[in-house]
């Protein structure tokens, strides 16, 4: 055994603890990745755009409620400024998903 295997499960553990921290941002690129899976695989592009608003509204509905620390990546500006660009993004996707019409 080197002396390198403790540092090295250390540092996977590190590694795991970084990404747990991580978990809004991480929640949040699921669900747009999940919306774009339905982008490629779905009939029409509705679906796809709805579920990519729904997870930006959702980040902002984390940055508003997280402490700062605990946002992680979220946390870019100061909290409002952050709050209403992610909802004013998340809710103008709504809109242009709701508004384009399907086919074509």
């Amino acid at each position: 055994m080197t002396d390198d295997a403790p540092a090295g499960g250390a540092a996977a553990r590190s590694h795991r603890a970084a990404l747990l921290r991580e978990w809004p941002a991480l929640v949040v690129g699921a669900g747009v990745a999940v919306g774009l899976a339905a982008e490629l695989v779905g009939p029409g592009f509705r679906t796809g755009a709805l579920v990519i608003a729904a997870s930006v509204v959702l980040a902002a509905w984390l940055r508003a409620l997280l402490p700062s620390d605990a946002a992680g990546v979220l946390a870019v500006r100061r909290r409002a400024v952050d709050v209403i660009t992610l909802a004013v993004l998340g809710l103008g996707l709504t809109a242009l998903a709701l508004l384009v019409p399907p086919g074509g």
